[in-house]
């Protein structure tokens, strides 16, 4: 070939270039104009993030009439299996997949208006954050590599942290092509991480703006949004039911629930009975004073309800033995179970809906508590709904249930796979605060060794929880030996730390507690919901759509 043929070619492979770099940066140009007028029209507070959140709920083609008292309750968000072959081959993917049919209840106290209907706002990573999620190494250093689905372009093009690798120049590459091929790189990585950032903007604020609104409710007055069961409106003339308080508390809440679901399905009034509850121990006298009634609201009839006292009489009481509402899989109203309980207005609701949709109005602490708890989270450890995660940490007497401690450095392991979820670290690798709810206060030191950085924040740290009972560890043989101000003390201690995980933006706990089962049914995220001890391989729904 001559010379100057040779000069033509490279002339015509140079303009090629050029013309390729000025088309990828109009095309650049147009899609980051786009991406930032989406992040533009993200909600920007709480407050408009529950309005369109309700927005979208009310027009859901699935709403149907909720309870006469009206009101904006948030309400469950699992995604549901909607036909029979999913029902049987529910998974977290295909629940997912299936979120226009999620089924939820709102506040119902009259069987002629029923459950209703509701979308889930998308809260799951976008697949970019995800691929860099799984990707992400455990330790503090590969989580700090991942950048790409992580930070800002601001931060991105810092010099300290490069970008992307760059290629090495082939022989044949001229140098302006080399330096376009750079410059094209930057650029990709750059849209690449914004676009990310935008779709985990858009979930994470409309998970703070419902975990907000949920806090609200469950810290006012009235216990917003969650009336009392109809526990009267039962076959005053039938089989009463009588419900064992049994085990620790949230066992024995968890039981009580299930419980009073069957009661209610059954058309059968019912009552907690204490007088056997290891909860509810003699005095020194002999006397036993009830449990229940010093830290909630009424559950059930009272003992001395006439309904109660002449099924007495009459012989007509029930026991509900603790393994005819978990052994059953539809009597536990695990996930995919679906049940119709005209008495409650509920038609064709899912398990895990019926149960998140009830646990409050059954649960109802005394308003003493709420404000004890309330106050905590906001003065003592500074807790914003959604702006901090939570750890649960369970010792104590689980060993004698032959389960092993999980080790605590899993924590902080998974603790680092989420941390790109929050602003404050995606934009200055600030680390968002933990609060860890534990039965043993040692673990703290543990946690603070193998992060100095991290600031956790504990019930445990509190001077006056000091005299709390059970803090080294619970075990529910020890309450008879507790006195009322270490008793007190402890489910002081107790409802804080429920009220505190609640309202975390990220749970990580084990599934040996009946702690997490009652965290996970007063929560309205699935994915933001971590079990340490699930079997290896196995997604964390594998052990809570058992529950």
């Amino acid at each position: 070939m001559h010379r100057h043929d040779q000069q033509m070619l490279s002339s015509l492979a140079l303009l090629c270039v050029f013309l390729m770099v000025a088309l990828f940066a109009s095309n650049s140009v147009e899609l980051s104009a786009g991406l930032r007028r989406r992040s533009e029209a993200l909600p920007k507070s709480a407050d408009e993030v529950a309005a369109e959140y309700a927005r979208l709920a009310a027009s859901s083609e699935q709403l149907i009439a909720a309870s006469p008292v009206k009101s904006n309750a948030v309400t469950s968000l699992d995604e549901l299996p909607t036909s029979a072959d999913e029902k049987a081959t529910h998974t977290e993917d295909s629940a997912v997949a299936s979120k226009e049919n999620q089924v939820s209840l709102e506040q119902q106290s009259s069987p002629e208006e029923p459950i209703t209907a509701q979308q889930e706002p998308t809260a799951e990573q976008p697949p970019q954050a995800e691929a860099a999620q799984q990707e992400t190494s455990v330790t503090e250093d590969s989580a700090v590599a991942s950048k790409e689905n992580q930070v800002s372009l601001e931060q991105q093009s810092s010099p300290e942290e490069p970008i992307t690798a760059q290629q090495e120049p082939t022989a044949e590459q001229p140098p302006q092509a080399e330096a376009a091929q750079q410059e094209t790189s930057v650029t990709t990585s750059q849209l690449q991480a914004v676009a990310s950032a935008v779709e985990e903007t858009e979930g994470e604020l409309q998970m703070i703006g419902i975990l907000s609104k949920l806090h609200q409710d469950m810290c006012s007055d009235d216990w917003a949004n969650a009336p009392p069961l109809p526990y009267e409106r039962c076959n005053a003339t039938g089989i009463v039911n009588g419900i064992p308080l049994f085990g620790g508390l949230t066992n024995a809440l968890k039981l009580i629930l299930l419980g009073a679901i069957g009661s209610f399905e059954e058309n059968r009034c019912f009552f907690v009975d204490e007088s056997n509850s290891k909860l509810n121990p003699e005095d020194e006298n002999g006397v036993k004073h009830g449990f229940l009634h010093k830290y909630m609201e009424p559950i059930g009839l009272p003992l001395d309800h006439p309904i109660v006292v002449k099924a007495q009489e009459e012989y007509r009481t029930k026991t509900l033995v603790w393994m005819e509402s978990w052994q059953d899989m539809s009597a536990r109203r695990a996930a995919g179970q679906y049940s119709n309980i005209p008495n409650l207005g509920v038609t064709e609701v899912e398990g895990h809906n019926l149960k998140r949709n009830l646990i409050r109005r059954l649960w109802r602490p005394l308003p003493k508590y709420r404000k004890s708890s309330c106050s905590a989270m906001e003065k003592t450890h500074g807790l914003k709904p959604g702006d901090y995660m939570a750890f649960s940490v369970r010792r104590g007497d689980k060993t004698e249930e032959d389960y092993s401690y999980t080790p605590l450095h899993l924590y902080i392991i998974e603790a680092e796979k989420h941390l790109h979820r929050f602003g404050s670290y995606a934009k200055n690798r600030v680390v968002p605060k933990i609060f860890v709810a534990t039965d043993d206060c040692s673990v703290l030191s543990e946690f603070r060794k193998m992060r100095p950085t991290w600031k956790f924040t504990s019930e445990c740290d509190i001077e006056e929880n000091s005299k709390a009972a059970g803090k080294n560890g619970f075990a529910l043989a020890d309450v008879k030996d507790w006195g009322e101000d270490a008793e007190d003390a402890h489910f002081t201690k107790f409802f804080t730390e429920i009220y505190s995980m609640t309202m975390a933006r990220v749970f990580i706990g084990v599934s040996y507690t009946n702690i997490s089962w009652w965290v996970y049914f007063l929560r309205l995220f699935r994915h933001s919901f971590i079990l340490l001890d699930k079997p290896e391989g196995e997604p964390d729904s594998y052990i809570y759509d058992n529950w």
